[in-house]
């Protein structure tokens, strides 16, 4: 069984004029927003490969979204759903853009009354636009309160959510692009999430970053202890990268190991 069949997801709808936007979460990233049994909605997401402009043919084979559209269509459908409205709103006539600070105050607002422990750009999706970026940065500064949180390849389009106090950005990188985001992460003081597929592991990570091991290096149907003794990938990591590992990659999630208490990936570096 595939996580994407194993994970909860939970959603809520918005409406500004004639969009409809969806909030989605689950169990892992839910944050201090509900708890492991009872998560609440904290992302806002699209869809996976089309609107991630800068994946890599790693990630592109690998992601885990794929298994989601499969066993999850009507969460599937809501990240759609979210790619066309969005991309819909930020086509509109520069004006015409009241319909675009609406929906900015529209997620400000819903992020600082329901999201209060943290909200998540793009469990599914990527920033596919210039536009787009500028539209993230402006939630985030409308909602100062609540700490978010991003993973993004598209590296050539960060400028709009840097420096932003209440947002933490962190670099996707697989051994594909891995040698850019050290770049852009060594410009920009920014840390660098490494997804490894076959258990290789650059000697170069610094401890702020993050390593997430692909589903088939996590030691699938083995409880916790047998993973981190007996897994080939895990013997595999010197003591210090063994840090880096994403916990709930680690021990499989749990109301302890998700984002919130852990909150790596949600601090600046």
């Amino acid at each position: 069984m595939t996580t994407a069949e194993k994970t909860d997801f939970v959603f809520e709808k918005i409406e500004v004029g004639p969009y409809i936007f969806y909030f989605d979460g689950n169990q892992k990233i839910t944050a201090g927003n509900g708890d492991f049994e009872n998560p609440e909605p904290n992302a806002f997401s699209l869809i996976q490969v089309q609107d991630c402009p800068w994946s890599t043919p790693t990630c592109q084979k690998t992601c885990y979204v794929h298994n989601l559209e499969k066993f999850q269509e009507a969460v599937h459908e809501q990240y759609r759903h979210n790619s066309a409205a969005i991309r819909h709103l930020l086509s509109r006539d520069e004006d015409d853009w009241g319909y675009y600070w609406e929906t900015v105050q529209a997620f400000g607002a819903w992020i600082s009354t329901n999201a209060k422990g943290g909200f998540r750009w793009h469990v599914s999706g990527d920033i596919f636009s210039w536009q787009y970026a500028m539209f993230i940065a402006d939630v985030c500064r409308d909602s100062p309160h609540v700490q978010h949180w991003i993973y993004t390849r598209s590296f050539p389009l960060l400028g709009p959510i840097l420096n932003i106090d209440n947002l933490t950005v962190n670099l996707s990188a697989d051994k594909d692009n891995y040698w850019l985001a050290r770049k852009y992460a060594f410009e920009h003081d920014l840390r660098v999430c490494y997804l490894t597929v076959d258990g290789e592991v650059p000697d170069d990570l610094h401890s702020c970053d993050v390593i997430f091991p692909d589903y088939s290096l996590r030691g699938v149907g083995q409880r916790p202890f047998q993973f981190r003794q007996d897994s080939e990938f895990w013997q595999s990591l010197t003591s210090t990268q063994r840090k880096l590992v994403c916990p709930v990659d680690q021990y499989g999630k749990s109301e302890k190991v998700r984002c919130g208490p852990c909150s790596k990936c949600m601090v600046q570096r």
